[in-house]
């Protein structure tokens, strides 16, 4: 990670996409063949060309597709550390972009699937105070996401720690240190008055 360069996923993240596409889409084939040639066995040949046309002629158009959209979807993603915050790019038609402070951030994760651990590659999650989104708009604690994700990228345990060492560096919410002491003197100074009002009731 270097400041004001930006950086890429792994481009081995092209291969993990199409091993996931080819597992989702083998089955699918065989299925239809399959079927195919069990209508052929007990109906007619005409039938069975019918059913694989109408079968089988969608799921190569999607596959086409997703082949087409992969290398499309790798080369939109773009991620850069500034000075102050983590920058995400991504998207091919819909373009998110995502900026956030390091003085809020307050959580730092990875994550690798048993595919991806294959590639070498993992993806660090970045979280913020307070925020609960999820993809679709719908919040709430039970549902929350990272704020920014760096999706497919090598090296990801060490590219976690070097954010965490950022933001170790970075007083929280970007107030001073000496605001920071402050405030929680002040909220110590609180509590302890409410235990006096709690003592004095009881």
């Amino acid at each position: 990670m270097k400041i004001g360069e930006e950086f890429y996923p792994s481009s081995k993240m092209m291969m993990l996409y199409v091993t996931y596409l080819l597992m989702a889409i083998i089955p699918l084939y065989a299925l239809g063949i399959g079927i195919s040639l069990v209508v052929a066995y007990y109906a007619s040949v005409f039938a069975a060309e019918v059913f694989a046309l109408a079968y089988l002629l969608p799921l190569t158009v999607i596959t086409l597709f997703a082949l087409f959209w992969i290398p499309k979807y790798f080369k939109s993603i773009k991620y850069l550390f500034t000075e102050t915050d983590v920058r995400v790019e991504i998207g091919v038609w819909w373009k998110e972009r995502h900026a956030i402070p390091y003085s809020r951030i307050m959580n730092v994760d990875t994550i690798q699937g048993p595919i991806s651990r294959i590639y070498g590659l993992g993806t660090v999650d970045i979280y913020t105070a307070g925020y609960t989104g999820v993809a679709g708009g719908t919040g709430g604690p039970k549902a929350r996401r990272a704020e920014a994700s760096l999706i497919n990228v090598p090296d990801f345990h060490d590219l976690r720690e070097q954010v965490l060492e950022v933001v170790r560096g970075k007083p929280l919410f970007g107030l001073p240190a000496a605001a920071t002491d402050n405030i929680s003197e002040q909220m110590l100074s609180e509590l302890k008055e409410i235990r006096k009002l709690m003592e004095t009731k009881s």
